[in-house]
This record gives structure tokens, C-alpha cells and sequence, in this order.
């Protein structure tokens, strides 16, 4: 199951994704999106899995950001997801960023 952590610039979605659990983590995500009082990068180093229920939930954070007027970058997205994005057409609608943590 996914987990959330959030720290002074991003939100890191921890754990294996599972579609079974998609709108619990749903709400959880709301929740701390709702709470936010600025711009912060969602980091998806430690997510393991995909499918478009992820994509969806992604959308959301974007949409989300993009209602603040905030500039937000998707960490480290698997292959997977980035081949999910690429296959929907919406690579263009996120800031993808790889980071190499030393």
C-alpha cells in the first residue's frame, strides 16, 4: 500500500502501488494537497507499480497545482509511468525530473 511523507519541498508517495487501493490512497492524497500552503514536488522514487489508476491520481496533483498557479515536478517516475504517460498522451501536461541521489 502507498504511504504518504511529506517534507519542507516535496510529498514522496512511499510503497507498492495497488489498484485495490486506489481510492483510499485517493483521499489520503486530497487531504494533504488540501493542506498545502505551497508548491511542492511530488517524489515517486519509492513507488513500485503502475497503472492508469496512478496516472489518474497524478492528474489530480497536477490539475491541483495548476489551480494554485504553482509550478510542480513529478521525481523519478518509473518507466513504467513514464511509458503511461507517454502512451496516454499526457508526458506534455507534467515536468518529469530524474534525480540521482548520491
Amino acid at each position: 500500500m502507498l504511504t504518504l511523507v511529506e517534507n519542507d519541498n516535496e510529498i514522496c508517495m512511499i510503497g507498492e502501488y495497488k489498484a485495490v487501493d486506489l481510492m483510499a490512497f485517493e483521499s489520503k492524497l486530497h487531504a494533504c494537497l488540501a493542506s498545502l500552503g505551497v508548491a511542492k514536488n511530488l517524489n515517486l522514487t519509492q513507488v513500485v507499480g503502475s497503472d492508469s489508476g496512478l496516472i489518474a491520481l497524478l492528474l489530480s496533483f497536477q490539475r491541483f497545482a495548476n489551480e494554485k498557479h504553482w509550478q510542480v515536478k513529478l521525481i523519478n517516475a518509473s518507466d513504467g509511468v513514464k511509458g503511461l504517460l507517454e502512451l496516454s498522451q499526457l508526458s506534455d501536461f507534467f515536468t518529469l525530473i530524474d534525480e540521482v541521489k548520491s
